[in-house]
């Protein structure tokens, strides 16, 4: 079936966390990815989807770094956070599928995460790098 998504509700899990004995437990939300040029009549319904966001403590961002515009879709992100008043909410960058990057151009993002002021790690779970 060719859709654009097939929903935009957001889905939490509990998910136990190695070595923690005090807060062992924690819950992950997966909301709908950001894409550019979302037709406008899935606007609204998207951003009801973020109002998620609000009510986390920290933020996982996980972007594709193998596309060539990542870092204009992390700005959109951003942007969006912001409108929702969510942009001053704590969030772990997480630069993934390194692996379908020339060598050279993953060790390089590796490395950058790695000197990041901010949280930021570049994986892929592919290869297990990061």
């Amino acid at each position: 079936e060719n859709i654009l998504f097939a929903t935009l509700d957001p889905t939490t899990r509990k998910v136990k966390l190695p070595g923690l004995k005090t807060h062992p437990e924690v819950l992950l939300t997966d909301t709908v990815g950001f894409i550019q040029k979302l037709p406008t009549q899935l606007v609204a319904a998207f951003r009801a989807t973020l109002e998620e966001v609000k009510e986390a403590d920290v933020l996982l961002h996980v972007m594709d770094a193998s596309n060539p515009v990542w870092n204009k879709q992390e700005v959109a992100v951003k942007r969006v956070l912001s409108e929702i008043d969510a942009g001053d909410k704590p969030v772990v960058r997480v630069l993934n599928k390194i692996d379908l990057l020339d060598d050279d151009v993953a060790e390089e993002l590796q490395y950058e995460a790695a000197m990041m002021d901010d949280c930021s790690v570049a994986i892929s779970p592919k290869s297990g790098e990061g």
